[in-house]
């Protein structure tokens, strides 16, 4: 089964697009699509963050020393009643941006206590089969590219596309997409830049300049914010997370021709079934009807038994009768013969 890996410098936004993402999908939508966390931590972490939101309040960056692994799996449930099919996995690693910055731009300075969550980011990217890398269109728009801040997401961004489609190795390079996160807040300037390109182009452009041939979207993971009483942007209580379909309309293309090998295993499994089930009512029924036939041939020979049972004291009863009969006309035969030649008199006479 493929796997989507979601990756992003310090702000870029995974805290929330991830917490929003989980929540969208956790009923399936209108074509049976729905993510399905793979453990606890997964499922508290978007109940937790999106909670938080409600309240008008953004969560907290990831710590230093948290490494949060979220793990789904996209499923879709086609008709009511029948079993989900596995897409694809959907994770991230949820790193600190230190990390991030120890991995691809400090590589020879890694602290010695950020060594496993460093090696782990890399392995995380190298095994990916489809990556979607996060910019925060806030950073890079609102600080500009002089801001020293957008220049490391900048260098950044551009060193793990550089490692994740390195073909040197030999290795099938993953799917990759940019998407870029707040467009909600800039909704006018990506319509006056033409589109999410124009603003790669205009605002990254080393970016650009090298990967502007991947997909590059435009997300957001809230539609609705409003002023807190410090004058503080934060999500209105009511907001809406729309914005986040476009990442797995982006997914599906990328998985949905290489599951079609296990979707047909599980539709043919489904139908092995279905056929066991139909044998096993067939072998029913004709057990049902051999056991008829058996009950039917018992009661015959239950009425046979009963008829010769009732019948033989009759038999033998009215053969004594008739015996007696033809024992008293022996012994009476005179009277006998009057009696007859009498009746066949009184015939004649009428």
């Amino acid at each position: 089964m493929k796997k989507v890996a979601i990756v992003g410098v310090e702000g870029s936004g995974k805290t929330v697009m991830l917490a929003g993402l989980g929540e969208l999908y956790t009923y399936p939508d209108k074509n049976g699509y729905f993510l399905a966390p793979k453990n606890f931590g997964t499922a508290a972490y978007v109940t937790g963050k999106i909670a938080r939101m409600r309240k008008g309040e953004w969560p907290t960056a990831t710590a230093s020393d948290v490494m949060q692994g979220l793990d789904w799996t996209l499923k879709q449930r086609k008709q009511e009643g029948q079993r989900p099919v596995d897409v694809c996995e959907v994770s991230c690693l949820d790193f600190a941006g230190e990390v991030y910055r120890y991995a691809f731009v400090r590589q020879d300075a890694t602290p010695t206590d950020l060594a496993d969550e460093v090696e782990s980011l890399k392995s995380y990217v190298r095994e990916a089969d489809n990556l979607i890398v996060l910019i925060n269109l806030r950073d890079v728009i609102a600080h500009g590219e002089q801001d020293l801040r957008v220049q490391e997401a900048m260098w950044i961004t551009n060193a793990i596309l550089s490692y994740a489609l390195d073909e040197q190795d030999g290795r099938n390079t993953p799917r990759a997409a940019i998407m870029l996160s707040q467009a909600d807040s800039y909704a006018d300037t990506i319509r006056s830049c033409g589109g999410p390109k124009g603003v790669l182009a205009k605002y990254l452009p080393h970016v650009a300049n090298n990967y502007d041939w991947l997909d590059i979207l435009a997300v957001s993971a809230v539609d609705k914010t409003v002023l807190d009483r410090d004058g503080v942007v934060v999500p209105a209580p009511d907001f809406k997370l729309d914005g986040l379909r476009a990442i797995i309309n982006w997914i599906l293309p990328g998985v949905l021709d290489d599951n079609d090998g296990e979707e047909e295993a599980v539709e043919a499994e489904e139908a092995e079934e279905a056929e066991e089930d139909d044998e096993d009512d067939t072998t029913a029924s004709e057990q049902g009807s051999v056991h008829h036939v058996d009950t039917w041939k018992v009661l015959k020979i239950c009425l046979v038994v009963l008829g010769v049972v009732v019948l033989i004291p009759i038999v033998i009863y009215l053969g004594g009768f008739v015996v007696k009969c033809i024992s008293w006309i022996c012994d009476h035969w005179i009277i006998s013969l009057i009696v007859v030649l009498a009746i066949f008199g009184a015939r004649d006479s009428d």
